[in-house]
């Protein structure tokens, strides 16, 4: 909680604290964030930066009050340029009178026991207190309120900043990032997130060197190609030791993330809104507000600072409707028949997955206007009766009664030329006078800046959820914006969309607060915090290939829970790359999340069926630990990805362990757990995988009594009856064992025999541990 004597802040969470001080001249000095500590009497001496004189030509800020502080080498909690501080500045503005100078100083502060609910912004919610300390420019032109947000159990400390114009002349605001954190490098390594189109969330690591690192998107959204989650750590930090930082942005439009390292070995850290394209004017007394950005820490490591955020987002990101609420398991349509389809063809599809353990079923695009492709129909709400005769209340009341949950695709932001929609309203896409606007996958943006735009579409879904029992909308897009229209208001364009957004997602949620949403932007093109304030769930990546997704959700599992991650088993060969896995590889990857299909199980062999009933039982048995256990990861290498999710209580815990490419000659697989109760005794299960006797090829021959051709009609038929059995990895072993010792599995097949004491995981394969206290001591 927040202490103050004026001069000194003392944020403290229940693990960290966060100090600052104002000095003599009136500028806020950074003194510490890192693990909790006591600081007597306000007395900050032995942990501030030490000043002694002037550096090369480096300029005094204030020579009366302190000949000696230069702002370029000084740890600053907030700076601002052109009065000597050249490392990159976090606000930027501009006027007729002042032109880029502006002198920012303490005016006052206030702590708030409750803070107010933003309506503007998506924004934490249930903070314990906010400090907001005031800052005036010398002149009296404008005013900057310092946000300070407090969650003492998660140890997250949330920030932004609000900039009000106090004078008649325009204030032109052309940078607002929502933090600046001034810190000693430590020998620090930053890590970042890239990708693209269904390559999402790969992991970047590089040491920092002089000068600014840049993380960007342009896109008009946080973008699949680099997201705002981002982390700052020792060199030497590993999983569970050393110092991690962890900083995301509440926010999904472009974002920028800087790392600066000075000179003189200061670490400057920011992230907000991108300055890219922003101008955003200010007349008298208005104000523009940055998003939140949140930050965590810890000294145990990256599992440390990760169980903070993950912590953080279950507990004040995601609605409280949605607090450990259990998500159903979801039949989706869209890969099993894209366009076509029919009110029976979907109702076949939705009965068998229901037969084997699905609960709700979701149609997906191509249910309205003249919607057979991706070149028409968008914009339009009207439901095609050539697919769906009895519209969507009939559908759904089919599903209904099968005993299913009905759910339903929208694209709501997007329009093609060839809709009603479109020729009606021309004027409503968004296009610069200058030239013809660009289209991406045959469709362009709706101007989400205008208020008839989004009326148009919260009344047309507010309609359809209310004539048709859905219970879960799955919410796409799927393009960058281009063509921003010019004008006064270009400059604030980018921003102005998203605030248009919000206002949409915030009124549908606020009429229909039962229906789950399910963000979704061609995958991951739009997984941020912002739109998790809407939707509890996001779909991960349009890539459903087990080992591509795996790599996917690992960068995600950083600073978002698995409860976030949408995750889908498709068919195999993956329609993506065309690699093939295993129904239990497929299965121990989608489980760490939402769980989902996007397949048509009629179509499955009778093996492959009966094994996909299995899997979703196990999934539901342990739903809760899946979607809402404390993830911690293992152990990571080239060859192997192990990690577990655990129970609050301790008493529960699934681990699992990923291999890549099978070797011939395997080391020790030792299955260990951290945080199990020493004293506790537990049962441990593998859960058994069985196997194809075609995985055996030609090997089958030398346990039978005649030559068959492993790829023969005799084999084919036998495989759909016989399987090859599992190894057993059963024990019953106290928590000190597992959380110490762990427990040597039964060693890898190493192509010198096969029995049921030796795992089969073959390339890219996988297994499942759960372990449950035991009831039978």
């Amino acid at each position: 909680m927040t202490i103050s004597n004026g001069k000194v802040f003392i944020l403290n969470t229940n693990n960290l604290s966060y100090v600052f001080h104002m000095d003599e001249t009136g500028l806020l000095l950074h003194d510490y964030f890192g693990n909790k500590i006591d600081i007597v009497d306000f007395n900050i001496d032995a942990i501030k930066q030490k000043i002694s004189c002037q550096k090369g030509t480096s300029v005094i800020y204030d020579k009366e009050k302190n000949p000696n502080l230069c702002m370029d080498y000084t740890l600053l909690e907030f700076s601002f340029p052109n009065k000597g501080d050249y490392r990159s500045t976090p606000i930027l503005l501009k006027n007729e009178d002042n032109g880029y100078v502006f002198d920012f100083v303490f005016d006052k502060y206030e702590v708030r026991a409750n803070p107010e609910q933003d309506k503007e912004l998506p924004a934490p919610h249930n903070g314990d207190e906010e400090l907001v300390v005031y800052l005036k420019d010398k002149s009296g032109t404008v005013s900057v309120e310092l946000h300070y947000l407090v969650f003492v159990e998660s140890n997250v400390i949330a920030r932004n900043i609000v900039i009000k114009n106090l004078k008649e002349k325009e204030l032109h605001v052309l940078k607002a990032l929502s933090f600046n954190l001034d810190m000693v490098n430590r020998n620090f390594e930053l890590m970042t997130f890239t990708g693209g189109w269904a390559s999402e969330m790969n992991e970047d690591k590089q040491p920092l060197v002089p000068g600014i690192y840049q993380h960007q998107s342009m896109t008009g959204f946080s973008s699949h190609k680099v997201n705002p989650l981002f982390l700052l750590k020792e060199k030497e930090a590993s999983l569970d030791n050393g110092d991690v930082y962890i900083f995301n942005l509440v926010y999904s439009g472009n974002h920028l993330e800087e790392v600066e390292l000075s000179p003189y070995g200061y670490v400057r850290v920011q992230a907000g809104v991108n300055p890219f394209c922003f101008d955003h004017a200010l007349n008298k007394d208005q104000s523009f507000k940055s998003p939140y950005a949140v930050f965590t820490f810890s000294s145990k490591g990256i599992n440390g600072a990760r169980s903070n955020m993950h912590h953080f987002v279950n507990e004040h990101i995601v609605a409280s409707r949605w607090k450990e609420e259990l998500r159903p398991v979801i039949i989706n349509n869209w890969e099993g028949t894209y366009f076509k389809f029919t009110e029976s063809k979907v109702l076949k599809i939705a009965k068998s997955a229901r037969k084997y353990g699905a609960e709700l079923f979701v149609l997906d695009d191509g249910w309205f206007s003249n919607r057979n492709n991706d070149h028409a129909g968008l914009g339009d709400y009207d439901v095609n009766k050539k697919k769906l005769p009895r519209g969507l209340s009939g559908l759904a009341k089919k599903v209904n009664k099968m005993g299913m949950k009905f759910g339903l695709w929208f694209e709501p932001e997007s329009i093609n030329a060839d809709s009603k929609l479109y020729q009606e309203h021309p004027e409503w896409v968004i296009k610069n006078a200058g030239t013809p606007p660009s289209e991406c996958r045959n469709q362009f943006l709706l101007d989400l800046t205008k208020q008839e735009v989004r009326d148009y579409i919260v009344n047309n879904i507010h309609e359809i959820l209310s004539n048709a029992n859905i219970e879960y909308v799955k919410w796409d897009m799927n393009r960058h914006m281009s063509d921003i229209p010019g004008g006064l208001n270009a400059g604030s364009f980018f921003h102005n969309y998203i605030l248009g957004l919000y206002d949409v997602l915030g009124r549908i949620t606020e009429l229909h607060p039962n229906v789950l949403i399910e963000g979704c932007a061609s995958g991951g093109n739009r997984f941020d915090l912002g739109i998790l304030c809407y939707c509890p769930q996001i779909w991960a990546s349009d890539d459903t290939d087990a080992y591509q997704r795996l790599k996917i959700q690992h960068g995600y599992l950083y600073g978002y829970p698995q409860s976030c991650l949408s995750n889908h088993i498709s068919e195999s060969p993956s329609q993506q790359a065309l690699r093939h896995n295993t129904i239990d590889t497929r299965f121990n990857v989608a489980a760490f999340g939402v769980l989902g299909y996007e397949l048509i199980f009629s179509e499955l062999s009778k093996f492959e069926r009966e094994r996909m009933a299995e899997l979703i039982k196990i999934y539901k048995n342990n739903r809760h630990l899946l979607q809402f256990g404390e993830y911690r990861e293992l152990s990571s290498n080239n060859d192997h990805l192990k990690y577990q999710v655990i129970s609050k209580d301790k008493k529960n815990a699934i681990v699992a362990e990923y291999g890549v490419i099978q070797s011939i000659t395997p080391q020790e697989s030792i299955l260990h757990t951290v945080g199990l109760l020493d004293d506790v005794t537990y049962k441990v299960d593998n859960v058994p995988v069985p196997h194809n006797i075609h995985e055996f090829g030609g090997l089958v021959n030398q346990i039978l009594p005649v030559h068959l051709n492993p790829n023969g009609k005799i084999v084919d038929i036998a495989s759909k009856h016989i399987t090859m059995p599992s190894e057993k990895d059963n024990y019953i072993v106290k928590g000190s064992v597992l959380n110490n010792k762990g427990i040597i599995l039964t060693p890898e097949w190493s192509a010198s025999g096969f029995n049921e004491y030796v795992r089969v995981l073959r390339d890219y394969g996988s297994r499942l541990y759960v372990i449950a206290e035991s009831k039978d001591e």
